[in-house]
């Protein structure tokens, strides 16, 4: 009997969670600083925030939005609970320039949290899978063939 040595893709995601950990660090870095001195970077009216690992600013809610699509995902294709109610909350105060409080960002923490342990549930490729069927979407929505397709 062959046996067959396990690819990366084969991998769980807990077994590498460096991972996961890198996709919530920018954002428990926003979390931090708004508990911190209670301020966010702006560009004109848009929350910010550097990523030193790309070199370049990103749209806090834009960044938000592709996280919390991700676990809604994996929630509906894998049957892995997640919870992202407080983090959307967030995102649309941070969007709307809202007072956000510490139990808004306490609850943001709590769905991280859910959210990490249902990351390491899933296997290298099922992540991957994921984050492609994201940005066919966001390219059909970019070219405004989601209206011809429904």
């Amino acid at each position: 009997m062959k046996r067959r040595r396990p690819t990366s893709a084969d991998l769980p995601l807990r077994l590498t969670p460096w991972k996961v950990y890198a996709v919530w660090e920018p954002i428990e870095r926003i979390l931090h600083r708004m508990e911190a001195d209670g301020t966010v970077d702006v560009v004109g009216s848009t929350p910010v925030f550097r990523e030193d690992g790309r070199g370049g600013w990103y749209e806090i809610t834009a960044a938000m939005d592709g996280v919390i699509e991700f676990h809604q995902l994996a929630q509906a294709r894998y049957s892995i609970p997640c919870r992202t109610d407080a983090l959307s909350r967030l995102g649309r105060k941070l969007n709307a320039a809202a007072p956000i409080f510490q139990a808004d960002i306490d609850a943001a923490r709590a769905d991280i949290a859910v959210c990490k342990q249902q990351a390491m549930r899933l296997r290298a490729s099922q992540a991957s899978d994921l984050i492609e069927t994201i940005r066919v979407q966001m390219e059909v929505e970019r070219l405004g063939l989601a209206e011809v397709a429904a």
